[in-house]
Parts: structure tokens; sequence; C-alpha cells
């Protein structure tokens, strides 16, 4: 969100982001010169557990607290965003996830008549198709945006499915990577940690929607060929406890390690210094990766790159080209395609290539922020009208 904002204030426009509050964090802030608004939604603050790590979804079904919040959340969003509307000559709504952002944006469009252009990032819309009241709040919020985007044709597809209306306001306009920063790095301390070995890397939070387990079970086939494989699961989560024990029952404990939660530029290091990068999702109780934005941060770092045939993963892998699609759930399918590249210097050469030249055309955050920009500027030249 920080990269979009930061480049959109770049090309004129004087952004103002509002986030929800969370324990310890400022009401007012500066990043860059983005000014960020965020608001307190329970008191006190130590019991706000609704939003950040590892998600509303998440935190509303494990903590008591973060369904609690739900309602103070809503409300509070909704008077803070009024508010600012009100006291500043506000000329576009841009909300991120239809549902709850988009719900606050598309009511407050109705009562003010400012142009409302709502973002969809998928997981949200894999709540809302399974319940017809968020269907129902789904298309009025559909029918009072004036342009949706979404980041992938799967989330496309799957929000065409619960509101057809949105058809003629759909644009694709996916997240964006900075192409520079992950392709220019010094990591010769990384490879020097690892010298000798083969690295394969994972990043993501570790929810069973990633799919990390079948990755672990990959292992033992991939080290009857390269024994001298490790593989980096960076990350935190629910699902860690259920990996090491799978990881105990495989005698792996040798050749996997788990970093934790890493600052930007460690990530960075370590897909400079990876082998390959993998990202083996699934689709799980009708959720699944909505694009996969590590995948092009591992593309823009010349890291070849493995990803699950599921949800918005093919916008970016063009398979065999510039990676390989795999099956979902299928360890088997994933040891395959990581023993191939790692055999193969010439593959791991093309998909280096042909993996930065994919994100350089199509998802740099230059391309990214100018449709943003385009799409800005229509709503608005729309509204003079």
């Amino acid at each position: 969100m920080f990269e979009l904002v930061k480049r959109i204030a770049k090309k004129g426009f004087n952004t103002i982001v509002l986030a929800p509050h969370h324990p310890g964090g400022k009401i007012r802030d500066y990043w860059d010169t983005i000014l960020i608004e965020r608001f307190l939604y329970f008191f006190p603050p130590s019991l706000e557990h609704l939003a950040y790590y590892p998600g509303i979804p998440y935190n509303v079904k494990k903590d008591l607290f973060g369904f609690l919040n739900i309602l103070p959340f809503l409300l509070s969003e909704f008077f803070w965003t009024s508010k600012i509307i009100f006291s500043r000559q506000i000329s576009l709504i841009h909300t991120h996830w239809i549902i709850p952002q988009g719900l606050i944006g598309a009511i407050l469009h109705v009562l003010t008549g400012i142009p409302h252009v709502s973002t969809v990032h998928g997981s949200d819309l894999s709540i809302i198709k399974k319940n017809d009241f968020l269907k129902y709040l789904c298309r009025f919020i559909v029918k009072n945006s004036d342009v949706i985007t979404v980041n992938s044709s799967y989330t496309k597809q799957q929000l065409e499915a619960i509101a057809p209306e949105s058809m003629q306001k759909i644009q694709i306009i996916p997240m964006g990577v900075d192409v520079q920063q992950f392709y220019d790095i010094s990591n010769g301390q990384m490879k020097k940690k690892f010298q000798g070995n083969r690295l394969i890397l994972s990043i993501g939070r570790l929810i069973d929607l990633k799919g990390t387990i079948f990755l672990v079970e990959s292992l033992p086939i991939i080290l009857k060929h390269f024994p001298n494989v490790i593989l980096v699961i960076i990350g935190s989560g629910p699902e860690k406890e259920r990996l090491e024990k799978r990881i105990d029952s495989l005698s792996l404990k040798d050749h996997i390690i788990f970093p934790g939660t890493l600052p930007h530029e460690d990530l960075i290091a370590y897909f400079h210094s990876s082998d390959v990068f993998v990202l083996p999702s699934i689709n799980k109780d009708g959720k699944t990766e909505a694009l996969g934005v590590v995948l092009l941060e591992a593309m823009a770092s010349g890291c070849p790159v493995i990803g699950s045939n599921v949800g918005g993963i093919p916008d970016i892998i063009i398979d065999g080209e510039n990676g390989f699609l795999v099956p979902e759930k299928d360890a088997i399918a994933l040891a395959e395609k990581i023993v191939r590249i790692l055999a193969d210097t010439e593959l791991q050469e093309k998909f280096r290539k042909n993996g930065l030249t994919r994100v350089t055309q199509s998802f740099s955050w230059e391309i990214i922020s100018n449709s943003f920009s385009n799409v800005f500027d229509y709503v608005i030249a729309q509204q003079k009208n």
C-alpha cells in the first residue's frame, strides 16, 4: 500500500491514508510525505485485536476480542472517514478490500457524491461468497463504485460470479514490485552463510492456505538427488507447529530452517542467495492465492520460481517460460520441478531472464501506479462532467 501511495503522490495526488490503529502505534504519522491517520476502535487500545497480522478473518475466528472488535471497528472507521471527508477537500475515495472498507466508501459515495474506487484483493471475496447477506452488501458496493480494480483474472472471475453487474466496472490492476530495489543488492554475506548448499526458499504467512506442508513433504525426494539442499521457510503463523511435527516425522530437521519474520533487506538477500523460490499455495475452504506478490519479488531478484496452478498465480507464471506451475497439494510434482531447476543451469538462466522481463514489463510499480493514476483521473473527470 505504501509503495502505491508513494508513487501516486509523485504523480500529483495529495493522499491521506486512513488505517486501523494498533497497540503502541501513532494516531497521526508521516511516511515520507504521506499523511497516515490511524483510527482507534477499542478501549483500552491494548484490546484492539481485529486488524493486522495474521489478518482480520483469522483474528475473528481465533480471538474473542477480534470478534468483539468488529462493530466498534466499523463505526470508528465510518466516523473517521467522514471526518476527513468533511474537514478537507476530498476529490476521491479509494478503498482497499471490498468489505469492510468498500462498504464505508460506498455509503459515503451515496451521502456525498464523491467518486469511489474500490480495490478488491481477493481474500474478502472468499468470505462474501458463502453468505447471502454479504453478497447483498457486495452488490451494493459494486453499484456505488465508479471503478473496481482487482489484482488478478481469478479475482475478477470471483467478483463477477457474486455481482455480474460488476463486469462493466472492473479493471485488472495487480499490486506491483520495485524491480530496481530487488535487483540491486549486495548479498555476499548470505551466500557465504550457506556456501556449499543448494537453497530452496519459501516466504509467507504460516497458514494452511500457503500449502507449505506439501513443500516439506517434497524434500525427501529432492534430497535423493541433491543431499546438500536446505529449505528456508520465512514467516510465522499458526501452521508452524504442524509443520515442525511433520518435519520431525520425516527426519528433516537438518535440512529445514525457520528464520521467522525478517526485515525487508534480509528477504531480498535470501532471494538472491536461493536457487529456487516456491509458492505451493492451495485452495482451502473456497480461499486461495489471489495473486502472489512474493513471486514477483523473487522474479525481480533473479530467482527461478515455482507456484501452484491456483488462483492468480497463473497471471504471473507462464509455465515453462518464466517458471513452473504445478498441481496443488502434489509433493511429488513439486519435487520433480525443483529437481529439474536445480539440475539444469540453462533452465535456471532462462527463468531468471524471462522472469525479470515479465516483472519489468507487466508488474513494475511505474506501470501499476500509472494504471491507478489513469483510473483516478478518469473518475474525477467524470464527476466534473
